[in-house]
């Protein structure tokens, strides 16, 4: 997708933050409030598996109902077809800050306190899903799922 593209009338592409197994993160400003906000898509072209269409919504459905400082606000899921695709969109709060993964590929070393304080952070999250009704599991805690950002405060993305 190329930068400036503007998707739903409303957002507008920056550049790509990642891609998963099924779908790409954009980074994206969305135009009505001047917010930056993370998009992640799903191409039908690309799924092998009904699955993966049925993850991606649940996360959306997931995502809209949660409420917590430490995981990224829901902002808005919409489809856009073509002729050729149909694609699913999850707009969701930026949050900005490299994910525990990028942090150690890039040569961090963490202090004991650190790592505690990550811990804790990612605890509080498990937490909160752990009182809802029905809790909720994560289910892919993992370094690359984990950002920090320039507080060292602990987010979990990703909810597929």
């Amino acid at each position: 997708m190329n930068a400036n593209k503007l998707l739903n009338e409303r957002y507008e592409i920056k550049e790509i933050l990642g891609h998963g197994g099924f779908a790409t993160t954009y980074l994206a400003v969305d135009t009505e409030t001047g917010q930056q906000c993370a998009i992640k898509c799903l191409s039908f072209r690309k799924i092998k598996e009904w699955k993966t269409l049925e993850l991606f919504e649940r996360e959306a459905k997931v995502l809209k109902n949660l409420d917590h400082p430490q995981i990224p606000d829901y902002i808005d899921f919409f489809t856009i077809e073509t002729e050729q695709d149909v694609e699913l969109y999850l707009v969701k709060e930026y949050v900005e800050g490299k994910s525990l993964a990028q942090l150690v590929h890039e040569g961090k070393h963490f202090t004991e306190q650190e790592v505690i304080q990550i811990a804790l952070g990612v605890v509080q999250i498990l937490e909160y899903f752990h009182s809802l009704s029905p809790p909720i599991t994560h289910r892919d805690i993992k370094p690359g799922n984990i950002i920090l950002n320039q507080h060292n405060q602990a987010f979990l993305i990703d909810f597929g």
